[in-house]
């Protein structure tokens, strides 16, 4: 009887721990956790809080040395609802290898994307799967600047 009670337990373990959402993965960090941790943990890859451009509702980093890269994690009670990177170039050809080279990662994780636009100067690349929704954007105009949107939130 204790033998069937302790597999029944292991059972009902298995099936809880299947059940929990997995979440996208920013930086080698998942956005399960909690959007001051995210932060927090950002803040140790070299990255400062930009408390001037933070609200309730978002955190804002940035690059201070180069000042052409920025993180904005929007949060709502502390959980993570998505995460907007996005560079600025001072010429259309980095911000296209940049454009590329994310493109290529991420159709490595996601498979190939839906594109709502591919041409020379605006590229929008939307990427989809269980666990949430990667958008990216090149826009090669006066002053280039890519994109880059993770969102927890998902259709399938």
């Amino acid at each position: 009887m204790k033998k069937l009670m302790m597999a029944a337990m292991a059972v009902i373990m298995m099936c809880a721990c299947s059940g929990e959402r997995e979440y996208l993965d920013f930086r080698g960090l998942s956005m399960g956790m909690p959007a001051k941790g995210m932060c927090d943990s950002l803040q140790q890859q070299g990255l400062a809080l930009d408390t001037l451009h933070s609200t309730s509702n978002s955190f804002v980093l940035a690059d201070t040395l180069a000042q052409n890269y920025k993180v904005t994690i929007y949060q709502q009670n502390d959980t993570i609802t998505d995460i907007l990177e996005e560079f600025a170039a001072t010429y259309n050809d980095s911000t296209s290898q940049l454009w590329q080279k994310r493109h290529d990662e991420l159709e490595k994780d996601f498979g190939w994307p839906n594109m709502k636009h591919n041409g020379d100067l605006h590229k929008e690349a939307f990427y989809e799967n269980k666990k949430g929704t990667v958008i990216l954007i090149l826009l090669n105009t006066y002053s280039p600047t890519m994109s880059v949107r993770y969102s927890t939130m998902t259709t399938k």
